[in-house]
């Protein structure tokens, strides 16, 4: 019994390892993490989710997004037009590879979903 609940955990963590990562916020700011507090967002095929569960209405979010192989590559979500408490709103993640003058705009399916990493960049509050 213990060696097929420890073969399905192995299995399972072979999967989990396949899917991208999501960073906790590492800020230390108080006024930032109440920000970002509530918020949550998800990704799949290019398309960035965010929900604003939060305390705040938000201005500006954007969500990046790297590599774990390939260091070039750079990944940006854009959430511009502002965000209220309880909405939610989709952007699309445009990614670049290159530095620099060779830096350019790549196409989805160049890009190895498996092993991106996102993480929080911006977000500030609505000024109203």
């Amino acid at each position: 019994m213990k060696k097929i609940i420890l073969a399905s955990f192995l299995l399972i963590s072979v999967f989990a390892v396949r899917a991208q990562t999501y960073q906790a916020v590492t800020s230390k700011n108080k006024t930032y993490l109440a920000t970002v507090k509530g918020l949550s967002y998800t990704y799949k095929n290019g398309v960035v989710t965010l929900k604003n569960n939060g305390n705040y209405d938000l201005g500006t979010v954007s969500i990046i997004a790297s590599s774990k192989t390939d260091a070039s590559l750079f990944g940006i979500a854009l959430f511009e037009d502002g965000l209220e408490k309880g909405q939610t709103a989709q952007s699309t993640v445009y990614f670049t590879t290159g530095e620099g003058k060779d830096s350019h705009e790549i196409p989805l399916t160049a890009v190895d979903q498996k092993n991106l990493v996102f993480s929080f960049d911006k977000a500030v509050r609505a000024v109203r």
